[in-house]
């Protein structure tokens, strides 16, 4: 089988504030050599996410790996209505054949909103292990050995600067739980 991603997020999948050439996406393509399709938009939450999904199909893609919640976050959505979104996701993707991914939420330095970002993390880190779906924990990226805060890994306190998506793309091929990826006899 042909690996196809389609990386399906918010402007943290995008790149911003540099743009999808310097963004996690594109490094972790051209590091691995995986076709990766950036389906990020700045300010998308996991309920547009989902009302684009579609879109997401058009690519044919073998994976889709969802980071989202961020924005979500910021609007203070419910943890219901994230977890309906991301369950949904997960389910229509499985509908058209396509497997999910799922990625954690990288940490903001505003506590409210980080707060409720941890329990995003939860659901998403529960439901990867109850549900089989493999797991990308991008969050550890930007926490210290001791769970403190990597801002220096930020531009603003929450969208990654440059070494910042670096780091993501480093976890991600560390993390990636594509069979047959990178070993291929898998």
């Amino acid at each position: 089988m042909a690996i196809k991603i389609y990386a399906l997020g918010d402007s943290i999948t995008y790149g911003f504030p540099y743009g999808p050439d310097c963004s996690w996406v594109r490094i972790l393509a051209q590091k691995t050599g995986l076709e990766i399709i950036n389906g990020g938009v700045n300010g998308d939450t996991t309920t547009l996410m989902l009302q684009r999904l579609s879109l997401a199909f058009n690519y044919n893609p073998s994976h889709l790996l969802l980071l989202g919640g961020t924005n979500d976050a910021y609007w203070a959505q419910s943890l219901l209505t994230v977890t309906q979104n991301i369950r949904e996701i997960c389910y229509r993707c499985l509908e058209h054949k396509v497997y999910p991914l799922l990625g954690t939420p990288i940490p903001v330095d505003e506590p409210q909103v980080e707060a409720i970002l941890a329990e995003y993390r939860a659901f998403i880190q529960e439901t990867a292990k109850k549900e089989a779906i493999p797991l990308i924990p991008f969050h550890r990226a930007f926490l210290t050995e001791d769970n403190r805060f990597k801002a220096e890994l930020t531009v603003d306190g929450c969208h990654p600067n440059l070494n910042g998506y670096e780091a993501m793309a480093e976890l991600a091929i560390k993390e990636l739980p594509i069979p047959g990826y990178p070993d291929p006899k898998v």
